[in-house]
């Protein structure tokens, strides 16, 4: 399952950012953690994820560095992929 997985940071995560980039990358070479993406106001981040079920998920956001020292919470959310179609904002041309 897909999961979006986004975090609140409730203190300064300055100290903790070189363990989370490490877990992170761990993450993402074993297919966990397929996406991130940092908030432009810089209170958190939003990872897409590939875990195979909510509790899996929870497990592996609980192996942060961040949310291990109570820095950083998460909110997961299952997402899924629509069906083939054409891309949002694209419009079908018919040509008659």
């Amino acid at each position: 399952m897909m999961f979006l997985a986004i975090s609140r940071n409730a203190g300064d995560p300055s100290r903790f950012l070189t363990a989370e980039a490490a877990r992170i990358a761990e993450l993402s070479r074993s297919g966990q953690v397929t996406r991130i993406l940092l908030k432009t106001d810089h209170t958190g981040a939003v990872l897409l994820m590939e875990e195979p079920d909510l509790s899996a998920a929870q497990a592996t956001i609980d192996t942060l560095p961040l949310v291990s020292a109570g820095i950083a919470t998460f909110q997961l959310t299952s997402v899924f992929e629509p069906p083939d179609s054409d891309p949002p904002g694209s419009r079908s041309r018919s040509t008659h």
